[in-house]
């Protein structure tokens, strides 16, 4: 009986953890949004280049942080030690975030399988809508005192203070705005919150 709740609870536990990982990957995937701020905001001119040298200079760091086999952070703008330091930093975040969205998704697939063999989605529903009633509370909150969650957020995941960039030696931060950080918070709460949606819509059909 204990095993079969430890499993159960795995599975919940599984589930969770892919639906964050997989908005996170999505979010970070969107490369559209921050093309909508290279252009809006000009950010191709706070660091001197066109906007298609800084959608490259993107490009680059993209595949940095979320290929292993990338070793080297190809920019051409300059880039002091602790500036790679604290990319090398992400990497390692990121990669972890890829491990376990993928050792997520296999529990996460065969846990909803048997629920829906069984005509037991249903479950999903009272889970679901108690995370998806205290996100929108925790966006609130972040978008309301951005500038202390966004430094919390950093102080919290990174045990040294790298990530605090000198744009005189890193001018890649000039073209990375905290708006820009804002838009891709609130998109992984938004994609979460329409997985949650889903799996409610879903479980109430089951019903």
């Amino acid at each position: 009986m204990i095993k079969k709740r430890f499993l159960l609870l795995f599975a919940w536990v599984c589930l969770f953890l892919f639906l964050i990982s997989l908005s996170i990957n999505l979010t970070i995937s969107f490369i559209p949004l921050y093309k909508f701020f290279v252009i809006h905001d000009s950010l191709a001119k706070n660091v001197g280049l066109t906007s298609n040298q800084l959608m490259k200079e993107y490009y680059h760091l993209l595949a940095f942080l979320n290929f292993p086999w990338v070793n080297k952070l190809n920019l051409s703008l300059n880039m002091s030690y602790n500036g790679l330091h604290h990319f090398w930093d992400v990497k390692r975040l990121f990669l972890i975030n890829h491990i376990v969205f993928f050792s997520t998704l296999p529990v996460s697939v065969l846990f909803l399988r048997k629920m829906r063999r069984k005509n037991q989605l249903w479950h999903l529903i009272l889970p679901f809508k108690m995370v998806m009633a205290a996100l929108p509370v925790v966006l609130l909150m972040m978008v309301l005192q951005f500038n202390t969650f966004f430094v919390d957020f950093h102080r919290i995941l990174f045990r040294n203070e790298d990530w605090l960039f000198d744009p005189n030696l890193d001018p890649i931060i000039n073209a990375l705005p905290d708006t820009f950080f804002m838009a891709c918070f609130i998109m992984f709460f938004l994609l979460l919150e329409i997985f949650l949606g889903l799996g409610i819509v879903y479980g109430r059909k089951n019903l």
